[in-house]
């Protein structure tokens, strides 16, 4: 064979190789990238807030997904008026290494007069109360991870509960 015949069909092989091969890494890339956002909690975590009144009346209940590493703002206002803010919630969330939340949180509601901050290191899927100061309410936090089981278990168990509030 003529150095060029042979030369023309190895350029041939390896371009027609080559692509094959590449496409088998988009693949592959493609297939981790899904994988990678079906395992639990790699959208971050559902936090979620409850701050009860001392006799029990529920004030709020902000929730927000928050990305680990990155700050999220909730702020609630009110409907009618919208420059007077009713809710402000910040928070900011790290795993660690034990497999703990820690969760940096800032909270205000104008109306209660509380301004409260604090950092909570937490188990995923266990509520911790929260200090609000000496205001004369209470507040709990929990934290799971999304996606996961126990979020869809908490999504089902949220419209439970908002068509059975309807229904009454």
């Amino acid at each position: 064979m003529k150095p060029h015949r042979i030369a023309a069909i190895l350029i041939l092989a390896f371009l027609f190789g080559g692509s094959s091969a590449e496409v088998a890494v988009h693949a592959k890339r493609a297939i981790d990238r899904h994988r990678a956002a079906q395992e639990e909690g790699s959208a971050g975590e559902l936090v979620a807030f409850e701050i009860h009144r001392e006799d029990g009346e529920l004030l709020a209940r902000p929730r927000v997904i928050a990305s680990p590493g990155r700050a999220t703002q909730l702020l609630l206002r009110d409907p009618e008026n919208p420059d007077q803010v009713h809710l402000s919630l910040r928070v900011e969330t790290t795993r660690e290494a034990s497999g703990d939340l820690a969760v940096d949180y800032q909270l205000s509601m104008p109306r209660e007069e509380l301004v409260c901050r604090g950092r909570v290191s937490m188990t995923l899927g266990v509520e911790q109360k929260i200090d609000l100061g000496d205001r004369p309410l209470t507040a709990t936090l929990f934290a799971i991870p999304v996606p996961s089981a126990a979020f869809d278990a908490y999504l089902q168990s949220e419209r439970v509960a908002h068509t059975g509030a309807k229904s009454i």
